[in-house]
C-alpha cells in the first residue's frame, strides 16, 4: 500500500471506527472513485469532432425544413385551388339561377302583355 493509502486506512479505522476489512474496502472504494473521475472528461479531439458535426446536422435540418415547407406550400396551393374551383362553381350556379329567373320573368311579362293586348 502507498503511504497515502496507509494514512487513509488508519484514519478510517481510528475516526470512523471501522474494522480492518471495512477500512480496507473504504480505501479501495475511494481509490476506485479517484481512478474513474477522469473517465468522463471531454478531450479536445472529441469536442472538435462534435463541433464539426454541427454544421452537417444543421444542413440536414435545414434541408428537412425546406422539404416540409415545400410540401406544406403544395398542400396549401391544392387547398386554394379547390376553394377557387368551388367559388367558380358557386358563381356559375348563381348565374344559372339568375338566368332561369330572368327568362321566366320575361315569359311572364310577355304573356301578361299578350293577355292585355287581346282584351
Amino acid at each position: 500500500m502507498k503511504p497515502l493509502n496507509i494514512k487513509l486506512y488508519d484514519l478510517a479505522r481510528a475516526k470512523l471506527h471501522l474494522n480492518d476489512t471495512d477500512a480496507m474496502d473504504f480505501v479501495s472504494s475511494i481509490h476506485e472513485l479517484q481512478d474513474h473521475r477522469f473517465e468522463n472528461l471531454v478531450t479536445k479531439e472529441y469536442l472538435d469532432q462534435k463541433l464539426s458535426e454541427i454544421p452537417v446536422k444543421m444542413n440536414h435540418l435545414e434541408l428537412r425544413s425546406i422539404e416540409r415547407m415545400n410540401t406544406l406550400e403544395i398542400r396549401l396551393l391544392e387547398k386554394f385551388n379547390k376553394l377557387e374551383i368551388q367559388l367558380i362553381e358557386a358563381k356559375l350556379e348563381i348565374f344559372q339561377w339568375m338566368c332561369f329567373f330572368w327568362i321566366t320573368q320575361m315569359v311572364v311579362n310577355v304573356v301578361a302583355i299578350m293577355i292585355l293586348l287581346k282584351k
